[in-house]
């Protein structure tokens, strides 16, 4: 437990943060070996250090995640919905969803809203559109254009078969 409270303060987290107990719980929940694998990923990823421990100053979930999840959520991230790193360093909260029950259907709604001109602002903030809550979201962007694409909600829940209609 020293270990972790000591390895938190030297990340730059003052014991006031609201984040410090969590971040030392996440230290204490994994081996220095395995520390040091998650560190390694991220910086396979293409992320600097400080790009680590800054977005695990702001969640340190986010390193509690599994390997494969960090490397999936990065490739989702940039390579599909094309963020910056900034953006992803911003929100590391995006590596605690899962990229098939949250990123993709929400991604995919908003291309299909795209496609169809049913956006007011052009310019989404891609990281509003992931982080808002479930109801909201759902409220928001399916239920409000069902009358303009019906199965909406049948391609927000996966049903590939509904995209191609919608699009066309």
């Amino acid at each position: 437990m020293i270990n972790a409270v000591k390895a938190v303060k030297e990340l730059g987290i003052e014991p006031k943060a609201r984040m410090f107990a969590y971040a030392v719980f996440v230290r204490l929940s994994m081996s220095d070996s395995t520390w040091k694998k998650k560190v390694t990923v991220m910086k396979s990823l293409g992320w600097s250090e400080k790009e680590i421990f800054t977005a695990f100053k702001k969640d340190p979930n986010y390193l509690g995640c599994s390997e494969k999840k960090m490397r999936d959520v990065a490739d989702f991230c940039f390579n599909t919905a094309k963020l910056d790193p900034g953006t992803v360093i911003s929100y590391p909260v995006f590596f605690k969803y899962s990229v098939d029950k949250r990123l993709r259907p929400r991604y995919k709604v908003l291309e299909v809203l795209k496609v169809k001109n049913l956006l007011k602002n052009k310019k989404i903030a891609l990281a509003w559109w992931f982080t808002q809550g479930e109801r909201e979201f759902v409220q928001n962007n399916v239920v409000k254009h069902l009358d303009e694409i019906p199965n909406l909600m049948d391609i927000y829940r996966g049903n590939d078969a509904s995209e191609t209609k919608s699009v066309s």
